[in-house]
């Protein structure tokens, strides 16, 4: 059968579907996309708040992008551009100074230039060590205990691609790959609202304390992705995130995808011997496909579209243990207004906002997740869209986009109880940073672990489709004798974020889910 006359089904319309769509079909596959919503991006994707308000529904900022996928898809031609790009960080403090991180440079919040040093010391190693790890998300990881020849080739690049790190990053590696973002920062510096500042970014989104182990491998992951050439960049798609999405919708379709919205699924259709025949949709139609790949997280593919019935015992328990325990929440606001953050220029409202002061408060957070609970000081990554995009909110007016983390899937008093009063918590908070932002407030939104799981269909409302930890990491993620994308089912697929090499809107599970299947089904 030759690749035209093979027919390829890929469930969901995620920002990694839309990439191993049009990998596939440029490769001369007949692919067909099925998607629950009524439109393409998933978490990617803007929301109506209010009538004339617009907000990203999850990711608000593009980061950790891979520029090859954008280059050989031609996203820009396909009409994504930046209204914003190489944005600053601006940590802001109770006593309203200010940090500002501007790519390898510190300044504010009386920083001295010895700081100022260690900072850009910090960066270049944290940079490099990355680096290792940009390198090993470019194709699938080895699988352990195999004695073919390109699972040896693909361990022995690893072991290449670490040792010709240098004998000191080598080193270093070894060293922080399994410890805490706590005892890194603490290694490189002594002022408290530095060390809370980049402990944020390996926390956001993740079920992790400073403390927490494996939490210096979410901060590298991060570093990992680059935007206009700059590693660890953050920018704002003209249009809004959906904009991003659509761009790789529309390259998807100019290579030949069909792509099916309000076509949500019932189940993946197997033979009497276990093989793929196609999908069956809620509507009863069915659909032929010879491949089958999947863009939603492994647990609801196993669990629910295949079923247990069709696995081995001890794929249905490993399965079933993926920790997938969403720990983040999104509020969304309509402002009459521009806010005044405290310590923060006016000329810098349109860059990231962050509410870390150190470490201490993110780990306190952190303890009211480890019981079901929430604490009234929760950190913050706070975005104004709209200073940058005027087709977000009418004239004058604004939205407020923030993600906010240490917010539990599983609270003892439950969300129905508790989301008036998280959103209640969050909006005192806002006010102590920014007075008077409660007067501006026309609507507001809290999105919970639970609203993202009924909405985008995630398990445990869970953003990245399965926690970053050690052991669900590189070849074991998303469990061992998974990680190449393949799946117990011939020819059944994965190419969602619960697969190598993870979350964020890099499109690598994508695009090397489609190469796999290209060396095994072509």
């Amino acid at each position: 059968m030759t690749r035209k006359n093979k027919k390829i089904a890929i469930i969901g319309a995620g920002h990694n579907s839309l990439v191993c769509a049009a990998y596939l079909a440029k490769a001369g596959f007949s692919v067909n996309v099925y998607e629950t919503r009524s439109d393409v991006g998933g978490m990617a994707s803007t929301r109506e708040l209010a009538e004339g308000y617009k907000v990203p529904g999850a990711a608000h900022l593009l980061h950790q992008v891979d520029s090859k996928i954008h280059k050989s898809l031609k996203l820009d031609k396909h009409g994504l551009a930046y209204v914003a790009s190489g944005l600053k960080t601006i940590s802001i403090n109770p006593n309203g100074n200010a940090l500002v991180f501007d790519d390898d440079n510190i300044t504010g919040d009386d920083i001295t230039l010895r700081e100022q040093e260690q900072y850009k010391e910090f960066r270049k190693t944290m940079k490099k060590l990355a680096g290792f790890f940009k390198k090993a998300y470019q194709k699938a990881p080895p699988r352990l205990g195999s004695e073919e020849r390109r699972d040896l080739s693909n361990l022995m690049s690893l072991g290449w691609n670490l040792r010709s790190m240098g004998k000191d990053s080598m080193r270093l590696m070894l060293k922080f790959i399994a410890v805490n973002i706590h005892d890194v920062l603490n290694e490189y510096f002594d002022h408290e609202h530095i060390k809370g500042s980049i402990a944020l970014d390996a926390l956001l989104g993740n079920r992790l304390g400073p403390r927490t182990n494996n939490s210096s491998i979410t901060y590298l992951h991060q570093l990992t992705g680059d935007l206009n050439g700059v590693q660890g960049s953050y920018g704002i798609p003209e249009g809004g995130m959906s904009s991003y999405s659509d761009s790789l919708q529309k390259a998807a379709e100019s290579a030949g995808v069909n792509i099916h919205t309000n076509s949500p699924i019932k189940q993946i259709d197997l033979d009497a011997e276990n093989k793929i025949r196609g999908l069956v949709l809620e509507s009863g139609e069915t659909i032929e496909a010879d491949v089958v790949v999947s863009g939603i997280d492994p647990r609801s593919t196993f669990m629910c579209l295949v079923g247990p019935k069709h696995l081995e015992s001890h794929y249905v328990h490993k399965i079933s243990n993926i920790r997938m325990r969403g720990n983040t929440s999104k509020l969304h606001l309509a402002l009459s207004g521009l806010p005044k953050f405290k310590g923060v220029d006016k000329e810098d409202l349109g860059n990231r906002i962050i509410n870390a002061p150190n470490m201490k408060y993110l780990e306190l957070a952190h303890d009211f997740t480890k019981y079901g609970e929430y604490s009234d000081q929760l950190p913050m990554e706070i975005i104004i869209p709209s200073i940058h995009d005027k087709t977000l909110a009418p004239k004058g007016h604004h939205v407020l986009s923030a993600i906010v983390n240490n917010t539990a899937y599983h609270l003892k008093d439950g969300w129905e109880q508790s989301k008036p009063v998280v959103l209640e918590n969050c909006l005192n908070q806002l006010e102590e940073m920014a007075p008077g932002i409660r007067k501006l407030i026309l609507h507001a939104e809290l999105l919970s672990p639970k609203d993202f799981e009924n909405e985008y269909g995630i398990t445990g409302g869970h953003w990245h489709q399965g926690e970053l930890t050690f052991d669900q990491f590189l070849m074991l993620r998303p469990i061992p004798g998974m990680a190449q994308y393949t799946s117990p089912i011939e020819s059944l697929y994965l190419c969602g974020a619960g697969s190598h090499p993870g979350g964020g809107l890099m499109g690598l599970a994508g695009r090397n889910a489609a190469n796999e299947i290209l060396s095994r089904e072509s």
